[in-house]
């Protein structure tokens, strides 16, 4: 069994009520994910979920001490139009409000017109995400995998990612409808196609115990304590 703090990953069960599953389904219709992942927005039913009170709240303050705040909301659906499979990787990119020089060497980019960029590793080790399932995910639907303690080894070029998932044992996070798979971002990570692909809806909100670097701030811009 995964556990959060020694291996960068853990699974908590049946987090979110089947009433509040079926509004983030009507939500995720809305959205029409063409390319499988998009920004998502902060409806009342997701700011709910993001409050201390809330589903995603309560497993926030368990990992983080409940110094974590909310810093990007995305939502995420392999379909059979839409069934893609991602190697090994780290989640390294953070959304901000406005792109600034830093002192590191972070590639910038832009994603729905928001800028993102690679954070430094003190950052990185302070970030997390919660994985909310709206629907059943077996390993044959695309379940995340993930490589247990690779978090310890800090923010790795691509090349070292793929030297420590060729002498690491991948485990695959199953889950069902409202669990919550919590995932430190350095954990490495990735998910295979689904080979019976259906919906595998996931709402999936970044998280971060520390104020950014270098003026430096957080596209997202909520206080959860407040909604």
């Amino acid at each position: 069994m995964l556990e959060f703090e020694r291996d960068g990953a853990e699974l908590f069960a049946s987090v979110v009520e089947a009433k509040v599953l079926a509004q983030l389904r009507d939500e995720f219709t809305s959205l029409n994910l063409k390319a499988g992942g998009r920004s998502f927005d902060l409806s009342p039913v997701v700011l709910e979920l993001l409050s201390p009170s809330g589903g995603l709240g309560r497993v926030a303050g368990m990992v983080s001490g409940g110094d974590g705040r909310p810093v990007r909301v995305l939502a995420f659906d392999k379909t059979p139009e839409t069934n893609w499979h991602l190697g090994w990787h780290q989640d390294r990119v953070i959304a901000v409000k406005q792109r600034k020089p830093v002192s590191w060497d972070g590639t910038w980019t832009r994603k729905a017109g928001v800028p993102h960029v690679e954070a430094p590793v003190d950052v990185l080790r302070s970030m997390f995400s919660l994985r909310l399932h709206l629907d059943d995910c077996p390993a044959d639907n695309g379940a995340l995998k993930v490589l247990p303690c690779s978090w310890s080894q800090g923010r790795l070029t691509d090349a070292e990612v793929k030297d420590v998932a060729d002498t690491s044992c991948p485990v695959v996070c199953e889950a069902e409808a409202g669990d919550v798979v919590a995932m430190k971002a350095l954990t490495i990570h990735g998910s295979d196609a689904a080979l019976k692909p259906s919906n595998r809806r996931v709402l999936h909100v970044d998280y971060c115990i520390c104020a950014l670097p270098e003026g430096l701030q957080w596209a997202l811009d909520i206080n959860p304590h407040n909604t």
